[in-house]
């Protein structure tokens, strides 16, 4: 079976290739005294039974499936690496998230936002909502209340005052068009919720198995840490961190850390209660055996006797030799005659183990060549490794030469460039100049014949006069009736944005499944000026004697969605918004009624084609072997005309494009014809977009600019949603109402108004009578005088002009300029061409290095598989040696202690016993005839019988021995059983920790030293490190020691040694380490950054824009009120700005509205200046 094979692949690894440690390898001499060994010291891995343990442990049962065993580590290494994310075209991975809807939550009426793929900073003041967020997400995503740390119950969610409300997360799918959709509506009267999947009504069962098919974590405060568990996550226990930790690990493919950690905490008090009872039923089989062996002499008497009893003619035999034994002579035998006799086996043990001693000090002997080998190779690998790093170091040090030179051959170019340009200003200074005295000299004599006739003030102050008075009684007028003109304005106002809107709504309502109605909404919204002049042409095709176009951005339809963001990224905007017509005819009619009528501001445009505007730039078989999918006029669906258009104007014939970049050939691009020519001048691949540009001076060298495409606007059409129809119907049912309400107020100001618009009509003639007659003697005044102020201005300007000196001094002095300049580049390209020569030397050192250094690990582990055949021989033939060594031991104490009795024995017998003692054995040594032991023991019972026939043995000590006797029996055979348990639970646990262990030590070992390098960035030193207990997995715990001081030493990181914001530090970037190795689609933090000093959130925002902006990075939120100015942006991040208030209207919450404002202000500003300037 499968599962059996894996658990009996040899225990080595690729960090220790030495034999195993739990082997115990035992030489002891012929003369050392060991005790009885408890359960607790018995050797491990002396399990005869493994086949067996193979078949009846069903805890293992899972195992089998695990990808990394004891064997293959490097697969563990590999996983724990940073790997390529799938990814799909918008960059999201599956599982994240791309859109985040609340309804009547905590604190928002509703809000709908979509994240980016990498990081996302939400930020915002304190209270607005960003808590409410997080909140939604767990919520979103089946998580129960109790996971937040804010209340219990669901309903408490529910926005104040609301009865219903709503959250919709938008996952992202694998493999599919179409996002999952998890919608989970609440209510404030209980606690109950309803789910749905892709708008079908569902269970939470299947959108915790969704949640988890993606290996999204929400229970993990390593990665989905809430503010409210933020005091919960810093003061969680070492315990619980490493618990918490494999949960992170787990999505990695490196194996069910958790869970075999589970089974080991379970087991290891399994195995202790077992030894215990183990042990306990050990001692009381040892003392029932005591009390037998107490009353075991007594009980054999009384056989003994019985026997007698039965064979009474057994007195009778030899008697002479019976005579000779007395009872005393008799005790004092037996003891010599157990002694000879536990001697015999004493010899027979001695032997036996000092023959598998020797075995096992054989086998050894034969290891230590291979083991000495091992030793060598890994001294070899351990100097080809620093030699390499030496090496390496080097390159590096090159590269920095190389560098600083390449940046001083930059500056000789740009002072080049600088200075050529300077000569050229100063050409076209001296051309401005005569230009400009022509100009002067032309300007004073206009000036000279206007001021020839002065203009006649007389009547202008009866004119002001009259004027004054009129308007003083139109001012009294308005004072009057301005409330009431006031009100009137406002309400038609109101009534006409009202009737507007109205109509707007219901024509979206009339064709919401139209894509191209809805286009056109979009485009209204982008520009209403050309999207109101669209609706007048199309609604006067018969004046038009051709089809005149609408813009590309109605027309342009794109084949395969996944082009769509490039192909919009390459045109123009305002060739996106351009009309066409196709004859000068009907030119001149659109843009007579459209410019000069309503003095619209639109692109209308009669373009003219040749054959070179849309001519391809190569085949499209030669494209595609470039690796291309075609080029980007080949992915959309347009008229003919518009096509010609889009190709003259944007080029999008010329421009290859791809999906991916598995099957481009940048080599083959450089060297094709087109590249050559500088015809193929950009290309996109995916999300990025590639521009070459050619240097004008050198070597023309080519250079690339990348820049990422955003995601399409424009031509990610969508059908329309339920939702949105009911809005726009409710709100047009708003709109009817107020319009009523306005119609009213309108009737009622109309007659108030009325005379007094008659009155002021009345008023404003008779001043425009005045105002033209004195206008036209201001005029002439005006006229005269700016004359003679310019007449003067210019006259002097011209003096100044005449005078300036040429330019030609400068441009010698710039030339000299630049050929210093050259002869320093000169100077500067050998030295760089010398450090390359350098460089490339010190990489095939490194590429040599390499290849040696992978060659000595190859023999390391071929050794060490032969090493693990001997070192399973050696741990057979070890517990060998200990089972002979316990016997051995066994008897000879035994022995011991007989001949201990038997010389007590005859120290304290009297001398004529002794002497007789003595002859007897002499006797017997001289005949042979030795009797055994039971003999000696049967002599001395008959002889006792005979002394004691009168005595007897009570029925009850009977009865009690053999009541014992029994019980012992049962209790050995329980014993056994229980032993054979204790043996296959201990093999059980060596086998998951020999997967759990080594594969976790890879875990800490790569946070460690992602958690060490954030530490160096601080100046500071940080390590994780793992505390193992011997007996009590449960106990086991994740150590981070830290150093913040250099006169410090390491630290273990408590609450009692460092400070609150070094705590916080140390705790994010632990769960930054953890974020590298973190396979789930989205993490998540929550006001994290509380607690430190400006120095360390600046470089922790710095690092986590490094970690989680680069291309295996996983979907990252940070939550935080605050942030510090001028801190690292990435173009991956999105930073999402929360606006929350009770009258925040649209435009106040739109960032890119308030941004494009800003710039307007600064805009407008900078002309006032200008203005002012002039006007000075």
């Amino acid at each position: 079976m499968a599962r059996r094979t894996l658990k009996r692949r040899a225990p080595s690894t690729d960090e220790d290739d030495s034999p195993p440690t739990n082997k115990t390898t035992r030489q002891v001499s012929d003369d050392e005294d060991i005790g009885t060994t408890s359960l607790s010291q018995r050797d491990e891995g002396t399990n005869d039974d493994d086949n067996e343990l193979a078949e009846n442990d069903e805890d293992e049962s899972d195992d089998a499936d695990v990808k990394p065993t004891i064997m293959d580590q490097e697969y563990v290494a590999e996983a724990l690496q940073p790997q390529e994310r799938q990814r799909d075209a918008d960059n999201f991975i599956p599982g994240s998230i791309t859109r985040v809807v609340l309804h009547n939550f905590l604190t928002y009426d509703h809000v709908d936002f979509c994240p980016g793929p990498y990081l996302n900073m939400i930020i915002g003041p304190n209270g607005t909502g960003k808590s409410t967020i997080v909140c939604g997400i767990a919520l979103g995503l089946g998580a129960g209340p109790k996971i937040l740390g804010r209340s219990s119950d669901v309903n408490a969610f529910v926005k104040q005052d609301k009865t219903q409300g709503y959250i919709e997360i938008h996952l992202k799918a694998k493999n599919r068009h179409h996002n999952h959709v998890i919608k989970r509506s609440i209510n404030s009267t209980d606690k109950q919720s309803k789910y749905e999947v892709d708008g079908e009504p569902s269970r939470l069962e299947v959108i915790k198995e969704i949640v988890s098919s993606y290996g999204i974590q929400i229970g993990n405060l390593c990665s989905f840490l809430p503010q409210d568990k933020v005091s919960q996550f810093a003061q969680m226990s070492p315990s619980t961190l490493l618990l918490e930790t494999q949960k992170v690990a787990e999505g990695t493919g490196i194996g069910n850390l958790t869970e075999w950690h589970k089974k080991l905490i379970e087991s290891g008090k399994t195995l202790n209660e077992a030894e215990n009872d183990l042990n306990s039923m050990i001692k009381d089989r040892n003392d029932l055996e005591e009390m037998n062996k107490s009353q075991e002499r007594e009980i054999e008497r009384y056989r003994a006797r019985k026997s007698i009893e039965k064979k009474v003619g057994i007195l009778f035999v030899d008697y002479t030799i019976l005579t000779f034994f007395q009872i005393d002579l008799l005790n004092l035998m037996i003891p010599f005659s157990r002694y000879s006799q536990s001697k015999t086996q004493y010899d027979q043990a001695k032997a036996n183990r000092k023959r598998l001693n020797e075995n096992v000090i054989k086998i050894e002997r034969e290891n230590l060549p291979l083991k000495q080998k091992i030793s060598d190779f890994e001294k070899l690998i351990k100097e080809s490794e620093d030699k390499r790093k030496d090496n390496e170091e080097d390159i590096q040090r090159k590269k920095q030469e190389m560098k600083e030179v390449g940046k001083q051959l930059e500056q000789f170019v740009k002072h080049t460039e600088d200075a050529t340009s300077k000569i050229e200003d100063a050409e076209r200074a001296d051309q401005r100049r005569l230009e400009s005295i022509d100009s002067a000299k032309q300007k004073i004599a206009a000036l000279e014949n206007t001021i020839a006739d002065p203009p006649n003030e007389e009547g202008l102050r009866e004119f002001e006069d009259q004027i004054r008075t009129i308007r003083q009684s139109i001012s009294e007028l308005h004072e009057f009736g301005k409330k009431y003109q006031d009100i009137r304005r406002e309400v038609a106002s109101e009534k006409q944005e009202i009737y507007h809107e109205q109509s707007r709504y219901e024509r979206i309502l009339l064709s919401m499944d139209n894509v191209r109605q809805r286009r056109y909404e979009k485009f209204r919204s982008f520009d209403e000026t050309t999207a109101r002049t669209v609706e007048i042409i199309n609604k006067n095709k018969d004046k038009f004697q051709e089809k005149v176009y609408d813009p590309a951005f109605l027309e342009v339809k794109v084949k395969d969605q996944s082009y769509a963001a490039a192909i919009e990224s390459l045109i123009n905007y305002n060739v996106m918004k351009t009309i066409l017509c196709q004859n000068q005819e009907d030119y001149d009619i659109a843009t007579k009624q459209i410019i000069d009528k309503y003095k619209f501001r639109v692109n209308i445009v009669q373009p003219v084609f040749s054959s070179r505007d849309t001519e391809p730039l190569m085949t499209r078989e030669e494209i595609r072997q470039l690796g291309f999918d075609g080029f980007a006029i080949d992915f959309i669906d347009a008229p003919e005309f518009i096509i010609n258009y889009l190709k003259k104007s944007c080029f999008l014939h010329k421009i290859p494009v791809a999906k991916t970049a598995d099957q481009v050939n940048l080599k083959a691009i450089e060297e094709s014809s087109a590249f050559k020519k500088r015809e193929l001048r950009r290309y996109l691949i995916g999300t990025e977009s590639h521009s070459y540009n050619w240097s004008r001076y050198g070597k023309q060298a080519a250079s690339t600019t990348t820049t990422f495409v955003r995601p399409s606007r424009v031509f990610n059409d969508t059908n329309a949603d339920i939702e949105e129809r009911q809005e726009l119907e409710a709100r047009i049912e708003e709109y009817k109402r107020r319009a009523s309400e306005q119609d009213q107020k309108i009737e009622e100001l109309i007659p108030k108004e009325k005379d007094l618009h008659v009155q002021e009509r009345t008023y404003k003639g008779e001043i425009q009578r005045l105002d033209e007659q004195k206008s036209e003697i201001q005029r002439k005044r005006q006229e005269y005088f700016k004359a003679q102020a310019t007449l003067h201005s210019t006259k002097k300007n011209l003096q100044k002009l005449e005078n300036m000196p040429s330019s030609a001094a400068e441009k010698q002095k710039y030339k000299t300029l630049i050929c210093k300049i050259t002869k320093q580049r000169i100077d500067e390209v050998e030295t760089y061409t010398e450090l390359v020569k350098e460089l490339t030397q010190l990489i095939e050192k490194s590429e040599l290095l390499v290849l040696e250094e992978v060659q000595y690990d190859a023999n390391r582990r071929s050794l060490n598989g032969y090493l693990n055949g001997y070192n399973i021989t050696l741990s057979e033939a070890s517990r060998e040696l200990s089972q002979a060594d316990e016997h051995y031991k066994s008897v000879k104490a035994e022995s011991t202690r007989y001949l201990k009795i038997a010389q007590n024995e005859l120290a304290q017998a009297s001398e004529e016993l002794r002497n007789d003692f003595v002859k007897f054995r002499e006797r017997v040594s001289q005949t042979g005839d030795e009797q055994s032991l039971e003999e000696l023991e049967d002599a001395l019972a008959v002889e006792k019988t005979n002394l004691e026939m009168n005595s007897n043995v009570s029925a009850s000590i009977i009865e009690m021995f053999e009541h014992r006797k029994k019980v012992i029996e049962e209790q050995t055979q329980k014993i056994k059983k229980k032993q054979i348990q204790f043996d296959n639970l201990k093999a059980s646990i060596d086998r998951i920790r020999s997967k759990w262990e080594p594969t976790l030590l890879k875990l800490i070992m790569a946070v460690s030293e992602r958690f060490s390098k954030a530490f160096e960035r601080f100046g500071c030193a940080g390590e994780v490190k793992l505390f193992r207990h011997a007996t009590d997995y449960a106990q086991w715990a994740i150590e981070i020691y830290v150093k913040f001081r250099e006169t410090e030493n390491l630290e273990l990181l408590t609450h009692q040694r460092q400070s609150g914001g070094e705590r916080s530090l140390s705790t994010i970037l632990y769960l930054m380490s953890l974020t590298e190795l973190s396979k789930s689609p989205f993490s998540l933090v929550d006001e994290i950054n509380q607690g430190m000093d400006s120095r360390a959130e600046r470089l922790v925002h710095n690092q986590m824009v490094q970690v989680t902006c680069r291309d295996y990075s996983s979907q990252y939120f940070l939550i935080t009120p605050k942030l510090l100015p001028n801190l690292t942006y990435h173009p991956k991040m999105k930073v999402l700005c929360v606006n929350n208030g009770e009258w925040l209207d649209e435009k106040r919450g739109n960032l890119k509205l308030l941004l494009k404002e800003h710039k307007d202000a600064n805009a407008g500003i900078a002309n006032g200046t200008q203005t002012l300037q002039a006007a000075v």
